[in-house]
C-alpha cells in the first residue's frame, strides 16, 4: 500500500499551486452554468421571497476569507523566508500552511456557492453573477507565493 508522504519543501510548492488552481477554476465554471441556465430559461425562482436573506448571506460570506488571511500570510512569509535562506521547514508548519490554504480557499468559494443558490432559489441573475465573480477575485488573496 502507498504510505502518505509528509510535506517537505519540494512538494509543498507544487501541491499548493495545484490546490489553488483547482479551487480557483470553480468560479468560472459556475459563471458559465448560471449564464447558460439563464439563457436557456431552465429555471424558475423557487422562493423569491427570501432573496434578501440570501443576498445578506452572500455579503457576510465575502468577509469570511479575511479572518484567516493574516495567519496564512504570516505563515507563508515564514516558509518563504526559510526557503530563501536554505533552511528546512518543519512538516508541521507546512501542514498548517496547507490547512490554512484549504480553509481559506473554501471560504473564498463560499460566496460563489451561495451565489449559485441565490440564482436557483430566488432567480436573481445579476446578483448571482456578481457574487460568483467576487469569489473568483477573493481567491487571489490566498495565491501561493513560495518561489
Amino acid at each position: 500500500m502507498n504510505q502518505p508522504k509528509q510535506f517537505n519543501d519540494t512538494n509543498i510548492k507544487r501541491q499548493s499551486k495545484i490546490v489553488w488552481m483547482t479551487m480557483q477554476s470553480s468560479a468560472p465554471i459556475l459563471i458559465a452554468i448560471v449564464y447558460f441556465m439563464n439563457k436557456l430559461s431552465l429555471l424558475e425562482a423557487i422562493m423569491p421571497d427570501i432573496r434578501n436573506i440570501f443576498i445578506g448571506l452572500c455579503v457576510i460570506s465575502i468577509a469570511l476569507p479575511f479572518t484567516l488571511l493574516g495567519f496564512f500570510k504570516r505563515l507563508q512569509n515564514k516558509i518563504h523566508d526559510n526557503l530563501k535562506l536554505g533552511m528546512d521547514n518543519e512538516p508541521a508548519e507546512l501542514q498548517r500552511y496547507f490547512t490554512f490554504l484549504l480553509i481559506g480557499m473554501a471560504l473564498c468559494e463560499l460566496s460563489s456557492m451561495l451565489g449559485l443558490v441565490l440564482y436557483i432559489v430566488a432567480g436573481d441573475y445579476f446578483y448571482s453573477l456578481f457574487f460568483i465573480t467576487v469569489s473568483f477575485f477573493l481567491g487571489f488573496l490566498y495565491k501561493p507565493d513560495l518561489e
